[in-house]
This record gives C-alpha cells, sequence and structure tokens, in this order.
C-alpha cells in the first residue's frame, strides 16, 4: 500500500507519505506537482474541503464535524461555495457565497480559497487514480485519542500532547517530524502543518489496514459527483 496525508502550508503543501513500509515527507508548491509526483499512491487523506455548495447542492457536513469536535468546534471554517472558490476578488467571492449560502466568508476561508480551487480542478479533470477523501486532523485526533483533545495545536502543549497520540501507535513518524524540522523553514511550513500531514499519514495507513470510517450526511454528492465525507479512523473498532 502507498498512502498520503496532505495538508496545507505558507509553501503550498505538505505530504506525508508511506510507501512500501516507509515513511517520508516532502513540501510542494501547488496540488498538481503533488499529484504528478505521487500518481503511486494509492489513497491521500487531505486537510481540505472536497465537495462545494452550489445553487443545486448545499454542503453540509461542515456542522457535522462541529457536533462531533462541540466546544473545538472553531477548527472548522465553511467551506466556500464552488463559484465563490473560482472568483479572484474577495468582496465578490463574499458576496457570491452569501448569496448561495446565506452566509459570508471569513479571512481564513477566503485565504484557503485558491487551494481548494487547486483540489477541484484535480477532482473534476481527474487524470490519474489516486483516491482523494477529506479528513480534519482534530476529528482523527479526537478518534485516535478516544476523546477531544483540549489543547490548541499550534501551542508547545498541544504539539507535545499530538505527538504524544502519534508516538503510541507509529514511532518512526516522530522521528520523521524531528528530521523533518531541522530541514524545513518556518516560513514554509510551521510545526503543525507537518504534524496534521503526518496525523492523516498514519490514519490513512491505520484505515487501510482496519478499515476506514466516514462522517456522513444526507448531502453527500456534489453537483459534479464529487462525494462530501470525512475520512478518520476509529480507535479500537473494526
Amino acid at each position: 500500500m502507498n498512502l498520503g496525508g496532505v495538508d496545507g502550508c505558507k509553501a503550498g503543501w505538505v505530504i506525508a507519505r508511506y510507501i512500501q513500509g516507509k515513511y517520508d515527507l516532502e513540501l510542494y508548491k501547488d496540488f498538481k506537482s503533488l499529484i504528478h509526483d505521487n500518481k503511486h499512491l494509492d489513497r491521500i487523506l487531505i486537510d481540505i474541503p472536497v465537495g462545494l455548495s452550489s445553487i443545486k447542492f448545499k454542503r453540509t457536513i461542515d456542522s457535522v464535524m462541529r457536533s462531533e469536535l462541540k466546544h473545538r468546534r472553531s477548527t472548522v471554517f465553511n467551506a466556500p461555495s464552488r463559484l465563490a472558490v473560482y472568483e479572484k476578488d474577495n468582496e465578490k467571492a463574499k458576496s457570491i457565497n452569501q448569496e448561495i449560502e446565506n452566509k459570508s466568508l471569513s479571512i481564513q476561508s477566503l485565504a484557503i480559497r485558491d487551494k481548494i480551487k487547486q483540489v477541484d480542478e484535480y477532482l473534476y479533470n481527474k487524470k490519474s487514480n489516486v483516491e482523494i477523501i477529506e479528513s480534519h486532523p482534530e476529528l482523527c485526533f479526537k478518534y485516535l485519542n478516544q476523546d477531544i483533545l483540549q489543547t490548541i495545536k499550534s501551542k508547545s502543549n498541544g504539539i507535545e500532547e499530538r505527538l504524544k497520540i502519534i508516538q503510541s501507535f507509529e514511532p518512526a513518524l516522530v522521528d520523521l517530524y524531528k528530521y523533518k524540522l531541522l530541514t524545513i523553514r518556518r516560513k514554509d511550513a510551521k510545526r503543525d502543518d507537518l504534524i496534521d500531514a503526518i496525523c492523516l499519514c498514519l490514519v490513512n495507513k491505520l484505515g487501510f489496514e482496519n478499515n476506514l470510517s466516514y462522517l456522513i450526511d444526507d448531502n453527500a454528492v456534489d453537483d459534479l459527483g464529487i462525494e462530501v465525507k470525512i475520512g478518520y479512523f476509529r480507535n479500537g473498532l473494526k
């Protein structure tokens, strides 16, 4: 099995990979390059919205994720509608989203529009067999830990807690994280970006071996036929 976990970062994207029994991690400027170099992967879990709202379809899975994370619900941003994603002007994008979703867009949602667009374009024009599944690191950590994490991922105690959880499943991934800290500049990727990608790679592997679980609601396929579901590994349950 060849698997990956992907998160956005300042430089573009960070991917943690599990290939033929070995882990590694690499940065990419854009998603097209990432896919081109990783065509051999069977499946990628990615922390980015997959499947978007339109005039005819409403993405509602974000509300399901918030319910799962309770007091940590603020870690789930509203996914922009597809028309808002493809609109370059921020104010116009907010207006479009207000019309389609009856809500504006946060600074965080506006900031990740280009990354959402890169993934959406890949899924629409799909030219490789790599399966792309949306995931969410805080949801994944909740189930790995069997409880919602109380710490903030960017803080020192949050980083320590998440590394301890990863260590309990796969010590080699903590070694990889420590090694990559020496070679990756903070202006390109933050510590929690690396941890999130590593977490998704770990969950992908655990789910490949023991069946991945999914959050799915009634609005499960968008109007382009893209599935809307959130992958995670339900620790302790087959």
